[in-house]
């Protein structure tokens, strides 16, 4: 937790000085390393932060995507099964928003994919 307090330590700083576009990147780290925690909230909320704070980042939008699931992924079967839903709904959308932001054609056709995976799983 020493590193992830000094990533919110850098990343109040960015806010607090303007720098947008580096307090994203700063939440994406935030996300993945709150994933590791196993700390399905505290992922999730950086993840959409690094999403408001660099719209324009397609990391960003793969970060969402990819946290959206992972924590889809370990909800109960059957208590959380609409919370999965919804998040695999979300990273669904995220993922098609990165395969826009991207220009490689394979990329984007592998983005693609997860985002139609993502949106069955939603269906459940």
């Amino acid at each position: 937790t020493g590193t992830l307090a000094r990533l919110e330590s850098g990343y109040r700083a960015c806010l607090d000085g303007g720098d947008r576009p580096g307090a994203g990147a700063i939440a994406c780290a935030l996300s993945r390393g709150w994933a590791r925690k196993k700390s399905p909230a505290r992922s999730v909320h950086y993840a959409r932060k690094s999403t408001l704070l660099a719209p324009e980042n397609k990391s960003s939008w793969t970060t969402l995507a990819k946290t959206c699931e992972l924590v889809a992924l370990r909800c109960d079967s059957g208590s959380e099964s609409r919370r999965a839903k919804v998040l695999f709904a979300a990273s669904a959308r995220a993922f098609k928003k990165a395969a826009s932001m991207t220009s490689d054609p394979e990329d984007k056709r592998w983005l693609l994919e997860l985002a139609s995976d993502a949106a069955k799983q939603a269906q459940g």
